[in-house]
């Protein structure tokens, strides 16, 4: 934790002691002010110190990374995944899309609740904590999916998210696929935002109905933060025009970008809240054609800035979810969660 190394960091950045990395000649893609500097970067404890030049953090025991040719740009955050989905465990997910460049997830085990209930997620956060991936998760709002149709061996209800809150790793409330139940006012769903709302965190959304002008403003009114579901340039215009994140969402079953990105291509507005997301990744995919990466390649192809694409699926997610003093950008006192690009466009 970032509390525990304040003394440590700041006189490792000065040179009073030395750093444990320091990066050189390469180019760093500053994701706060959106443009590409070279500079070293000094890194002690796993975090960030000092951008720039880094010559008096050199030690005898400091490894030097020569980075000549190469764009630094944070690791990738995946705003909204279901690692289910993926048909394989937390652990042979992390090592699945590490090497594609995401470093961070927000999981929504869902689907493991429905079948194992509280003790399916915490088995998945259990197994999530020990991975060189950062894995956060979402409490699954929606136990059993489809209330009334199906039975598929668990309950979740305002207890369970009030308790689930409390658990170190619990980032937010996952999708809140009832949003009939939020606009109508069904004390269930209300309970589980209320339980959300008083412990500080975040409500992830689902509106997946393309009506926009009252039913969307009333879901966001109750304090449902961001949102998924939009398969539209005008859907995702409308979520960020409500102050809420649009996550454009490119996986195995949903191929979004082409028509979401042009909220953004075609219109001269703000990106700060907008998000790049997989949802769902089947095994496939993820072999042949990477994680957020991809996602990331796609936004590029459709005609998106790269770095504007890149901050999608960084300092935007983490701001999200209320962790960018941890991650999301190469700067001091975050973690040093750091990819080497050989080509921005491409994201090699």
């Amino acid at each position: 934790p970032l509390a525990e190394l304040t003394a440590e960091l700041t006189a490792a950045a000065q040179g009073q002691i030395k750093a444990d990395t320091v990066i050189k000649g390469g180019k760093v893609v500053n994701v706060f002010t959106a443009e590409i500097m070279a500079a070293d970067v000094a890194i002690r404890a796993g975090r960030v110190v000092l951008i720039g030049n880094a010559e008096h953090t050199i030690g005898p025991e400091t490894k030097v990374i020569d980075a000549s040719g190469y764009y630094l740009t944070p690791g990738l955050l995946d705003g909204h995944i279901h690692v289910e989905s993926s048909m394989v465990s937390v652990t042979e997910f992390a090592r699945a899309v590490l090497p594609s460049g995401t470093t961070t997830v927000f999981m929504d085990p869902h689907e493991i609740a429905n079948v194992l209930g509280m003790k399916g997620i915490e088995l998945m956060m259990a197994e999530g904590r020990n991975l060189p991936l950062k894995v956060y998760t979402t409490m699954p709002s929606c136990v059993p999916a489809a209330p009334g149709f199906e039975d598929a061996g668990a309950v979740i209800g305002p207890e369970e998210v009030r308790e689930a809150m409390t658990w170190d790793g619990i980032i937010g409330l996952g999708e809140m696929m009832n949003f009939p139940g939020v606009l109508n006012g069904d004390p269930g769903v209300h309970g589980e935002l209320k339980a959300t709302l008083e412990a500080g965190k975040v409500i992830t959304g689902h509106y997946s109905i393309p009506e926009t002008a009252v039913g969307l403003q009333a879901y966001a009114a109750a304090g449902c933060a961001s949102c998924h579901e939009g398969t539209r340039k005008e859907d995702a215009l409308a979520r960020l025009r409500l102050g809420m994140y649009a996550k454009l969402r490119e996986g195995s079953a949903w191929h979004d970008i082409k028509a979401t990105i042009k909220s953004v291509t075609e219109e001269n507005i703000d990106t700060r809240r907008v998000g790049l997301v997989t949802d769902d990744n089947h095994p496939a995919t993820l072999l042949e054609l990477g994680h957020l990466n991809h996602v990331v390649r796609r936004a590029i192809e459709e005609g998106l800035n790269p770095i504007r694409a890149i901050q999608m699926a960084t300092i935007n997610t983490a701001e999200c979810f209320g962790v960018s003093r941890d991650l999301g950008s190469i700067a001091p006192g975050r973690c040093a969660d750091i990819l080497f690009v050989t080509d921005l466009a491409e994201f090699k």
